[in-house]
């Protein structure tokens, strides 16, 4: 199964959404979310999603991992298949489309060509708490550092393989997982699948089931934000977080 792919863009079909990627004497058409900026003869890399079906084995292309990831996930929704899974993606940017399933924005999505409101709503319902099941989402990887290692490198160090790992180390090492036992810290506005991932950790470690701590967080703050606040931070949210479960015990 092909993974990752590297060469020299030959044709584009902007119409198709698709390139013709040479790799060592061979060219390999490869469908790629809609973009601007990749030209003819220019070199790329790229994750491959390979899609393989009775009839047709078909390669995606991703600059980044979290591409990819978010591709996979949504070909897990039902009546979502890879040519929307491609539209979703040429529509709206991965980080953009995390803090969408984290703040149940279906508004947001609906907006997308192709998905209307109820395949919105299905494909948030359906995908929110997997995104907890998924570490790859929290790390992201471009496709063209994978491949800048320093040959001359590896072979002076041929004996050691210190080349060769602190390439790899440089090129895979993931961001950095939220820690799941800590109190929130202060801190300013910022992503909200973030502030809504530190959160629910804050509650997890207060007690509560991932699950229940991530849908708390996820609830509360779009009401938050529906109510007209802005300035949302990590500590904000989860005090109101208490609040609201509170609330429910003075019921």
């Amino acid at each position: 199964m092909i993974a990752y792919l590297k060469g020299r863009v030959i044709y584009r079909d902007n119409e198709k959404s698709s390139i013709i990627l040479e790799s060592n004497g061979v060219g390999y058409e490869v469908f790629i979310p809609a973009e601007g900026s990749l030209t003819l003869n220019q070199n790329s890399s790229f994750f491959i999603y390979t899609y393989v079906r009775e009839d047709r084995i078909t390669l995606y292309g991703f600059h980044t991992s979290l591409q990819r990831e978010i591709f996979s996930l949504l070909l897990e929704v039902k009546d979502v298949g890879p040519k929307l899974a491609v539209t979703v993606l040429s529509g709206i940017d991965s980080g953009n489309f995390l803090n969408i399933l984290t703040t149940q924005d279906i508004s947001a999505l609906s907006q997308i060509k192709g998905i209307g409101k109820a395949k919105a709503e299905r494909i948030i319902m359906e995908l929110k708490n997997k995104i907890l099941k998924r570490p790859a989402l929290i790390s992201d990887i471009k496709a063209e550092n994978i491949g800048n290692y320093n040959y001359k490198d590896i072979g002076e160090n041929k004996h050691s393989g210190a080349g060769l790992d602190n390439n790899l180390n440089s090129a895979l090492a993931p961001v950095p997982l939220p820690q799941p036992f800590q109190p929130p810290q202060p801190a300013a506005a910022g992503n909200p699948s973030d502030i809504i991932l530190e959160s629910s950790c804050a509650l997890e470690a207060l007690g509560y089931s991932r699950l229940e701590s991530f849908n708390l967080a996820s609830k509360v703050y779009k009401n938050i934000k529906d109510g007209g606040v802005t300035d949302i931070n990590t500590e904000g949210l989860t005090k109101e977080c208490l609040k609201y479960i509170y609330s429910l015990k003075n019921i």
